[in-house]
């Protein structure tokens, strides 16, 4: 035989061979980095990974900004963006703060009104064993939250 060919026939079956392990195996292993403590930790999705209440597409949470207090408990502030044309009064939230996949920190937020097409800041206190230096920067945290009323 050819040795070009036999090289072109390795390389093509080699190749072929990295893409099946590439398709069928990465998936899986990927579900099993996610922890399932982790994902039973967060009350932040239901079953479907959907949010559930509809005024959840209209509001943008972002800029967060962490400190500690003198008792040391971690404070996250934050901007609450609402991108609709209507009202909202007594808005609640419960927002967690993820980095490569993994929560970091979950808190509760309420913000009393906040008006159409308005900027609101949120402050919460997360319930967390880490320090607030040991958390990572805001360009690397992706927020997710649930509205939980009104």
């Amino acid at each position: 035989m050819n040795p070009i060919l036999v090289i072109a026939i390795v390389a093509v079956g080699l190749l072929g061979l990295g893409y099946a392990a590439y398709t069928y195996l990465l998936p899986s292993s990927r579900a099993s980095q996610e922890s399932p403590a982790a994902a039973a930790k967060s009350t932040l999705l239901d079953a479907n990974g959907e949010k559930t209440n509809p005024l959840s597409k209209y509001i943008e949470v972002t800029g967060f900004r962490m400190r500690e207090d003198k008792n040391q408990k971690v404070t996250v502030q934050m901007v609450i963006v609402n991108h609709g044309g209507a009202d909202i009064a007594g808005l609640e939230m419960q927002v967690g703060l993820y980095a490569k996949g993994h929560l970091v920190v979950e808190f509760p937020v309420k913000v009393k009104s906040l008006g159409p097409y308005e900027v609101a800041q949120g402050t919460g206190t997360a319930t967390t064993k880490l320090r607030a230096y040991e958390i990572p920067d805001w360009q690397f945290l992706t927020p997710k939250f649930v509205v939980t009323a009104p």
